[in-house]
C-alpha cells in the first residue's frame, strides 16, 4: 500500500516499512524522526523519545545520501553499522533537496506478546442476557504492548484476539516520555490519542472482518490500562501524572460511547473504563489483582507486575496496599546496549555449560542479534555466579575469570556473549537500578504491614516479562524476595484476563471497583523508607543457594 503526503517542493523522502511505503516531500533542516512523526508514521521504536540516548530508532539508508553523521550516532552505533547504512532517525537530518530512501528497522514489530493467562475462573454468572450473535472486546492497553480479545457475549466464548506493539512507543518507551511529549508539543495529547485509538480501531476491524461480524453486532468494549494510557485514550490532560504531587485528571470509572473518541469500526459500541487507584496504579492492576484472586485466603500474598513501572500490591490477609516503582525500560531491553524486545533472534536464556562455556537460546531458534528481558536477568545472574561483578555492581577485572569472559567492547568493558552481542558495565548499572526499584517497593509494602518475606504465602508474577524470566535468576540478582520457589506462581496476562471477566461476568465490575476504593496507596517518591530501601537493594547479595 502506498500513501503520499506532498508537503513542499524538493526532493522526496521514501520511507519503507514491512507492509507500506510512504513518499514525503518536506522542508530542509529537520530530523527524520520529526518528519516521520509529522507525517503520522508510527509504529517504530524511539524509547528515549528522540533525545539521542538509546540508539534504538534505527533506519537504514537504501538509496541516496543523508546529512553528516551526528556525534550521538558515532557514540551509539558501531563503525560497521554506520558503514552498512544504519542511522538514528532522531539524529539524521534530511535537507529536502535530494531524493532519499530509508527502511524502518523496527525489530520490535515482530515481538512475541503475551496474550495467555491462568484460565482458572471462579465466575459463572453471565453479565446479563444478550441477544444471539452479540459481541464485545476486552482490551489491555500496556505502555509497550496491546491485546484485544473478541468475545461472543451470549455464549461467553473468546473467539479470537490480536496483539501488537503500542504505536505510541514512537514517542518514548515509558509513560514519562509520553507525558513529556504531550506537554512539549501543541497537539501532543491529540497525536498520542489518535495513535492509540486508530490502532485499537484497526485491530478491532481486523477481528470483525476475519470472522464476518458486522460492526453493528459489536456492542461493548472494556479497556484496562495504567492511568496514563487511559488518560491518553480519552484525550485527557496527563501533566498532573508527570509531576509531584502526581494527580490524575480523573480516577473514577468512565462510561462512554466509543464513537465519542474516534472509533469507527467500534462506533456502535459502549465503552467501560474502570477507575484508577492513583497516578501510577490503574485498572490494569485492579483487574489483574481480581483475576489472580490473591485475596481468596487469609495468608499474605504479594502481586508484582514488572514493566517500565513495577506495580506491586500486597494482600496482608485483611487489606490491600499498593505502590508503583519506576523500574524503567531495562527489563524490556530499551536501556540495554544490545537489548531487544521478545523478537525472533533475541537471546532469551543464558547459562554456563559443564566446560565453562557461555551458551544461550534465542526466540525462534534464530541467529542471536540481541538480548531480551529474560536473557538480561540470566546474564546478570551469570555475572554474579562467575564473580565477575561484585556486590556493588562493579566489574572485577582482577578475578581469574575476567580474562576468559570479559572483553573490551566499543562501549567499554563487557561480557562477550556472541561476536556481536555484549553485556556492558553500563548494562549492569541499568539492571541494578531497575531491580533495586522493584525490590525496594516490595520491601516497603512488607515493612508497612509488619511482615517479612518469609511470611508470604505466595508471590504472584503477572505480565509479559515476568512470565518468561527464570525464577532462580530473578532471585539471584535480588529482583524477587528470597522465598522458596514453590511459593512463586506466574499468571500471565492477568490484566487481559481481568478485562475479559469485566466484559463477561456479572458482579466483577463491582468487585474491581471495591478493590480500587479500598486499596491503600503508598507514594514511593516521597517515602524516606523507600529511599533507604532503594539504596540497600542496589547491592547484590550472596547466592541464596550457596
Amino acid at each position: 500500500m502506498e500513501g503520499r503526503n506532498n508537503m513542499a517542493p524538493g526532493g522526496t523522502l521514501t520511507v519503507v516499512a514491512e507492509d507500506r511505503v510512504w513518499k514525503l516531500t518536506g522542508v530542509g533542516g529537520r530530523t527524520v524522526l520529526e518528519l516521520l512523526v509529522d507525517a503520522g508514521i508510527s509504529g517504530f521504536s524511539s524509547p528515549c523519545g528522540g533525545n539521542g540516548l538509546c540508539g534504538k530508532c534505527l533506519v537504514k539508508i537504501t538509496e541516496g545520501t543523508a546529512g553528516a553523521v551526528h556525534d550521538d550516532e558515532r557514540r551509539l552505533l558501531t563503525p560497521a553499522q554506520l558503514h552498512g547504512g544504519l542511522r538514528l532517525a532522531c539524529r539524521m537530518r534530511y535537507d529536502g533537496d535530494a531524493d532519499l530512501t530509508i527502511t524502518l528497522a523496527d525489530t520490535d514489530a515482530r515481538s512475541n506478546i503475551l496474550t495467555t493467562f491462568n484460565d482458572e475462573t471462579v465466575h459463572s454468572t453471565p453479565r446479563r442476557h444478550y441477544h444471539a450473535e452479540t459481541y464485545g472486546c476486552a482490551i489491555d492497553i500496556g505502555t509497550t504492548t496491546i491485546v484485544v480479545y473478541l468475545v461472543r457475549l451470549d455464549t461467553r466464548q473468546v473467539i479470537d484476539h490480536r496483539s501488537a506493539m503500542n504505536r505510541q512507543r514512537t514517542h518514548g518507551a515509558d509513560v514519562i516520555s509520553r507525558i513529556q511529549y504531550a506537554q512539549e508539543h501543541p497537539d501532543g495529547t491529540k497525536t498520542l490519542q489518535h495513535a492509540i485509538v486508530g490502532q485499537l480501531d484497526a485491530m478491532i476491524g481486523d477481528l470483525l472482518t476475519s470472522h464476518g461480524i458486522p460492526s453493528e453486532a459489536l456492542g461493548e468494549l472494556v479497556a484496562v490500562g495504567n492511568p496514563t494510557m487511559i488518560h491518553l485514550l480519552v484525550g485527557e490532560d496527563t501533566s498532573g501524572i508527570g509531576a509531584a504531587p502526581f494527580t490524575c485528571t480523573f480516577t473514577g470509572p468512565k462510561s462512554i460511547q466509543a464513537s465519542e473518541i474516534g472509533f469507527a469500526n467500534a462506533r456502535h459500541a459502549h465503552m467501560e473504563l474502570p477507575g484508577a487507584v492513583a497516578a501510577y496504579v490503574g485498572s490494569d492492576i485492579t483487574s489483574g489483582v481480581h483475576a489472580a484472586n490473591i485475596m481468596r485466603g487469609g495468608e499474605p500474598v504479594l502481586y508484582i507486575d514488572i514493566g517500565t513501572n513495577g506495580e506491586i500490591v500486597l494482600w496482608d490477609g485483611k487489606r490491600l496496599t499498593g505502590c508503583s516503582s519506576a523500574a524503567g525500560p531495562a527489563f524490556e531491553g530499551a536501556a540495554i546496549r544490545h537489548g531487544l524486545g521478545a523478537v525472533p533472534g533475541a537471546i532469551d536464556h543464558i547459562w554456563q555449560d559443564s566446560d565453562g562455556h557461555i551458551v544461550w537460546s534465542t526466540i525462534g531458534a534464530k541467529d542471536a542479534h540481541g538480548i531480551c528481558g529474560s536473557g538480561i536477568v540470566d546474564t546478570m545472574a551469570l555475572l554474579l555466579d562467575l564473580e565477575l561483578v561484585d556486590e556493588t555492581g562493579a566489574m572485577d577485572t582482577t578475578h581469574p575469570n575476567a580474562d576468559r569472559y570479559l572483553v573490551a567492547s566499543p562501549d567499554g568493558l563487557a561480557l562477550r556473549i556472541t561476536n556481536s552481542v555484549y553485556f556492558t558495565r553500563s548494562d549492569v548499572r541499568e539492571v541494578q537500578l531497575a531491580k533495586a526499584a522493584i525490590a525496594a517497593g516490595a520491601q516497603v509494602l512488607l515493612d508497612a504491614a509488619g511482615l517479612a518475606s518469609d511470611d508470604l504465602e505466595g508471590i504472584v508474577i503477572a505480565g509479559g516479562f515476568g512470565s518468561y524470566i527464570d525464577i532462580a535468576s530473578a532471585q539471584r540478582i535480588g529482583l524477587l524476595p528470597p522465598v522458596p520457589p514453590s511459593r512463586i506462581s506466574v499468571v500471565g496476562n492477568a490484566a487481559g484476563k481481568g478485562a475479559l471477566e469485566l466484559l463477561m461476568f456479572d458482579g466483577v465490575e463491582t468487585q474491581v471497583e471495591q478493590i480500587r476504593t479500598t486499596m491503600a496507596y503508598i507514594e514511593l517518591s516521597s517515602s524516606p523508607a523507600f529511599q533507604q530501601q532503594y539504596v540497600s537493594h542496589m547491592y547484590f547479595g550472596e547466592d541464596p543457594d550457596a
